[in-house]
C-alpha cells in the first residue's frame, strides 16, 4: 500500500510562501525577520512531510514547482481566510465596544439612571446603552453584563470598581396616612402600624435585613418581591414603607415619618470585570455616571438626614 503523505505543518507552509513570493530563501528570511538557516529547515521539513520537491532552485532564484502549485493555492486561500476573520473579530469588536449592557436594579433605574439617559446618550451617541434591570446581582466576570450600578457595602473582590456616593433609608407612608401617623421616633413605635415587608427575592437588601431583625413581623401587612410594587403599595396606602430616600423624597405623593438609626447606609458603586476596564464605552460609563453621583450626593443622603 502506497504511504500517504504527511500533513504539513502550517508555519512551515508560511515560509514556502515567503519564498515563492520573494523569490529566493535570504529575502525571504528578511521578510519574515528569521534566519536563512530556518528558511532551509523549514523548506526541508515540508519537503520531506509532502514526499515532492517544493520548490526548484537555480542561479536566479527559486520558484514552485509544479508539483507543490496545489499548495501555493492552499496556503493562499488559508491567508485570505485568516485575513477574513481578523476583519470579521475586528468588526465584531468594534460593534462590542459600542454596545454596553448595564445590569441596575430597578430603583436606580426607574429613579435616577433612567432620567440622565438622555444626557449620557447626547455626550456619547456612539454607545447603545442596554439596561438589564435586576433585582439579583450580575455576574459580571460570566459576562451577564458589561458594567453595573451596584448599592452594596461590598461589591466583590475579583471587580474592578468606583464607589461613587452613599445612600440612606427612611420609613415613607403615603401623605393620607402620614398625616394620620405622624412622626415616629422609635422602631418599637412601628408594631402599631402596617408596614409593607420585602419578599424573599430581596431578602439580602439591608432595608429587608433591618425589618427582620427590628420590626415585630406582625406590622408586615404584605410582602412584595419587587421594589417597584412595594413602593407602588406605600403610595396606594397599603402600609408605609422603608425605602431608599432617593426614591421616597422624588414621589411627591410620599412624605418620611421615621428616620432610621445612622440611615442603613449602603455604598453605590459603579464595577467592571478586570477584562473590560479599559473599553472605550466603559470608561465613558465611568466619566458619566461618577460625576453625576457625586453631584447628587445630597439626593442620596435623603432630606429626613439632612443638616
Amino acid at each position: 500500500m502506497e504511504k500517504s503523505p504527511r500533513q504539513p505543518d502550517y508555519q512551515n507552509v508560511q515560509t514556502a510562501l515567503a519564498v515563492a513570493k520573494a523569490g529566493s530563501p535570504g529575502h525571504a528570511a528578511k521578510d519574515l525577520g528569521i534566519s536563512v538557516t530556518t528558511v532551509y529547515r523549514h523548506i526541508e521539513a515540508l519537503e520531506k512531510s509532502l514526499d515532492i520537491q517544493v520548490f526548484a532552485r537555480h542561479h536566479k532564484g527559486w520558484t514552485i514547482s509544479k508539483d507543490a502549485l496545489p499548495l501555493l493555492r492552499a496556503g493562499k486561500e488559508i491567508e485570505r481566510l485568516l485575513r477574513q476573520a481578523s476583519s470579521e473579530i475586528h468588526d465584531v469588536a468594534k460593534t462590542r465596544s459600542q454596545h454596553l449592557r448595564i445590569a441596575i436594579s430597578e430603583d436606580l433605574a426607574n429613579h435616577y439612571i433612567v432620567p440622565l439617559l438622555r444626557d449620557f446618550i447626547r455626550l456619547n451617541d456612539h454607545i447603545l446603552p442596554d439596561l438589564i434591570i435586576s433585582n439579583r446581582f450580575a455576574d459580571l466576570v460570566q459576562g451577564d453584563a458589561d458594567v453595573a450600578i451596584r448599592p452594596h457595602m461590598d461589591p466583590g473582590d475579583v471587580l474592578v470598581g468606583r464607589r461613587v456616593c452613599r445612600m440612606r433609608h427612611a420609613f415613607y407612608a403615603s401623605n393620607a396616612q402620614a398625616r394620620k401617623i405622624g412622626r415616629l421616633t422609635t422602631p418599637a413605635q412601628l408594631d402599631d402600624h402596617s408596614i409593607c415587608g420585602y419578599g424573599t427575592a430581596l431578602k439580602e437588601f439591608t432595608a429587608a435585613q433591618w425589618l427582620e431583625n427590628h420590626v415585630n413581623q406582625q406590622a408586615i401587612i404584605a410582602r412584595f418581591d419587587g421594589t417597584s410594587t412595594l413602593t407602588r403599595a406605600v403610595m396606594q396606602g397599603v402600609g408605609m414603607g422603608l425605602l431608599p430616600c432617593f426614591v421616597g423624597d422624588r414621589i411627591s405623593s410620599l412624605k418620611a415619618v421615621m428616620a432610621v438609626e445612622d440611615g442603613l447606609p449602603v455604598d453605590i458603586w459603579l464595577i467592571t470585570a478586570a477584562a473590560n476596564k479599559n473599553r472605550p464605552a466603559v470608561k465613558c460609563f465611568f466619566k458619566f455616571f461618577a460625576s453625576a453621583f457625586r453631584a447628587d450626593k445630597t439626593v442620596f443622603k435623603g432630606l429626613p438626614y439632612a443638616k
